[in-house]
C-alpha cells in the first residue's frame, strides 16, 4: 500500500493518463492551425500515442515536435494530396450531379465511392508514417493493403471516425479540448494492433 502513489507505479500513470490526451489533443489542435500542417501534426500525435502505448514514451511535448519536425515534409505532402484529390473527387462528384440521368447518377457514386476510399486511406497513412519509414508511395499502397486486409478494423476505425465528427459538429464547446485526442488514443491502440504484425522481429521482441 505504501507504494500506491508511486510517481512510477501503475496508478499514477493510469491517472496522468487524461492529463497527456488533454495535451496531445492541444498540441495537435495548435500545430494544424496552419492547415497546410494537419498531416505533420497528426503523424506526430499518432508518434507519441504509439509510444505511449507501448511504454515507451519521454517528455510528450519534446517527443511532438522531434516527430513533427522529422515527418513534416513527407507527412504535409501527404495531407496535400488527400486534399488534392478530395477536392477533384468531390468536384466530380457534384458535376455528374448537375449532368444527370442514369450515366451522371452512376459516376457520381463512382466518386463517391473513390472518395470513401480516400477517407480510409487517410486514417492509415499518418499512424504508418509515424512508425515505419518508406517513401510515400509505398506508404499510400501499404495502407491499401492494410485497410483490405484488417477489414473489420477498418470498419471500426471508420466508424469513430464518424462518431467524432458528429461530436465534434453538435458538441465543439464541450468536448473540444479533448476530442481529437482521445479519438486518436483509441485509434493508437487498434493501429498498434494491426502493425505489430509488420514490425521487424527484433522490435516486436522489444516490445512484449
Amino acid at each position: 500500500m505504501g507504494n500506491i502513489f508511486d510517481p512510477d507505479g501503475k496508478l499514477m500513470e493510469l491517472l496522468w493518463k487524461p492529463i497527456h490526451i488533454m495535451f496531445l489533443n492541444l498540441l495537435w489542435v495548435l500545430f494544424s492551425l496552419p492547415i497546410v500542417t494537419i498531416g505533420a501534426s497528426t503523424t506526430a500525435l499518432y508518434s507519441v500515442l504509439i509510444k505511449m502505448r507501448n511504454g515507451r514514451e519521454g517528455k510528450i511535448l519534446r517527443d511532438f515536435w522531434t516527430a513533427f519536425r522529422q515527418n513534416f515534409r513527407q507527412a504535409t505532402i501527404l495531407w496535400l494530396l488527400i486534399v488534392l484529390a478530395a477536392f477533384v473527387f468531390t468536384t466530380d462528384i457534384v458535376f455528374f450531379l448537375n449532368m444527370g440521368g442514369s450515366f451522371g447518377t452512376f459516376s457520381a457514386m463512382l466518386f463517391v465511392g473513390l472518395d470513401v476510399l480516400l477517407l480510409l486511406v487517410s486514417l492509415y497513412v499518418f499512424p504508418m508514417q509515424a512508425v515505419f519509414d518508406n517513401p510515400i508511395g509505398r506508404t499510400v499502397k501499404s495502407a491499401l493493403l492494410l485497410l483490405s486486409r484488417h477489414l473489420g478494423w477498418t470498419v471500426v476505425l471508420l466508424a469513430l471516425a464518424i462518431l467524432t465528427a458528429v461530436a465534434v459538429i453538435l458538441y465543439w464547446p464541450l468536448i473540444g479540448w479533448f476530442v481529437f485526442g482521445l479519438a486518436a488514443f483509441i485509434n493508437a491502440w487498434i493501429f498498434d494492433k494491426i502493425f505489430r504484425r509488420y514490425y521487424p522481429k527484433e522490435e516486436q521482441n522489444q516490445q512484449e
